[in-house]
């Protein structure tokens, strides 16, 4: 299996990106749900959709589509980290994380009622647990984590490494366990939707 990291990179996302990945069989459902104007809407590929690749500009724009059977991702390319309230408030369960520039932001995953975090704690033996009970937990515990860095060290601050980049590994690793597929060259060469979500009225 490819790495990867290396392909979300490959592709432009190296300073940062917010990816969610929910429990629906329906693209279009989830972009109704997150507000995106469904008038904004271009189908393309990955590769075009980054031309408006600007994290954390004022304009918010997402690319959505299917990720595995049942489940759809939701990529931000441009704009802040996206809300999962909305997710929350329709019971969908999901899995989201951010990236930005060196660091990685925990994994937030919401059942469809609550939401919680991938805790992190000190200490090598466990440094990201799950809430006792939660509905990652089994998940969490079918994964083989990755090796731990030797030194914990912050790089260039362009890009994950060290622990950041450990813990990016563990949330896309926990996220083929919950989905059943892994970003692969296929992924994405995927064509899916690009829409804008307007920013929420004052």
């Amino acid at each position: 299996m490819a790495d990867q990291w290396d392909l979300l990179r490959e592709a432009g996302l190296g300073s940062g990106f917010s990816g969610t990945w929910v429990e629906c069989g329906n693209p279009e459902k989830v972009a109704a749900v997150l507000g995106a104007d469904p008038g904004s809407r271009h189908d393309c590929d990955l590769a075009t959709a980054m031309a408006h690749y600007r994290p954390m500009s004022l304009t918010e724009r997402v690319w959505i589509g299917r990720h595995a059977e049942g489940w759809v991702h939701v990529l931000t390319i441009s704009g802040p980290p996206l809300e999962t309230g909305n997710l929350t408030a329709s019971g969908l369960r999901f899995l989201h994380f951010t990236t930005r520039d060196s660091g990685v932001d925990p994994l937030v995953h919401g059942d469809g009622a609550t939401t919680g975090t991938l805790d992190r704690r000190p200490g090598f033996g466990d440094l990201l647990v799950p809430e006792p009970g939660s509905w990652i937990e089994p998940h969490m515990a079918r994964i083989t984590l990755p090796e731990m860095p030797e030194i914990s060290r912050w790089g260039s601050m362009t890009e994950p490494e060290g622990l950041p980049r450990y813990w990016l590994e563990v949330h896309l690793r926990l996220i083929v366990a919950v989905t059943g597929r892994a970003v692969d060259q296929e992924w994405v060469g995927d064509t899916r939707a690009l829409y804008t979500i307007p920013l929420a009225a004052p």
